[in-house]
């Protein structure tokens, strides 16, 4: 039987982007996608019909992202995933906003950051060339997480790595396959193990 991965995806909820890298990892995994609008009403995580389900992954990218290790601490233990992925979040909304010039006065306003998460795996996607959010807001998530088993691919892309091989590539990666065959090299991994 198929383990499951709950996919949150970005601001707008465009199903494709990533859509090449959700595909890769459906060969293994049962893929469910975060359906309800973001910024509406209150920011009450712990309400979300979703979070009531057990998910052994948990993959999101940009505000995504942000609000799946933001959502973590919300969740029952009981479904609580093993493993989260981050790709490109930020670790303040409003840090953010006052980097890139933006209003959020209707928009949930958190700080991720605030919040330490206990989880065994947690791995940090940061793009290489994003414009969108500066990589450190990542890290910063990274860095207050606490786990055994941290990992850090950066990627050579744009926030939303658009290009097909890189998606397919970082996919690969995160499923733990080889590439020493990839024709182009898009994806570069640190990882950092705790002793117990």
């Amino acid at each position: 039987m198929k383990k499951n991965i709950l996919y949150w995806p970005g601001r707008g909820q465009d199903t494709e982007i990533l859509k090449e890298f959700r595909k890769e990892l459906s060969n293994e995994y049962l893929i469910d996608i975060v359906n309800f609008e973001y910024d509406r009403g209150s920011l009450e995580p712990q309400r979300w019909n979703i979070l009531q389900n057990k998910y052994s992954w948990w993959i999101g990218i940009s505000l995504g992202a942000s609000l799946e290790y933001y959502s973590y601490n919300y969740t029952e233990l009981k479904n609580r995933p093993n493993r989260i992925t981050l790709i490109n979040p930020f670790s303040s909304r409003k840090i953010l906003s006052e980097e890139r010039n933006f209003d959020i006065s209707s928009q949930w306003n958190f700080t991720p950051r605030n919040s330490i998460i206990k989880v065994e795996k947690i791995d940090l996607v940061s793009s290489i060339f994003d414009t969108k959010i500066p990589m450190y807001h990542g890290i910063d998530l990274l860095d207050k997480a606490i786990s055994n088993d941290k990992e850090i691919v950066f990627v050579n892309s744009n926030h939303t790595i658009d290009e097909k091989y890189a998606q397919i590539q970082l996919a690969n990666i995160l499923l733990g396959k080889s590439e020493e065959n990839a024709e182009i090299n898009y994806c570069n991994i640190y990882k950092q193990f705790r002793k117990k």
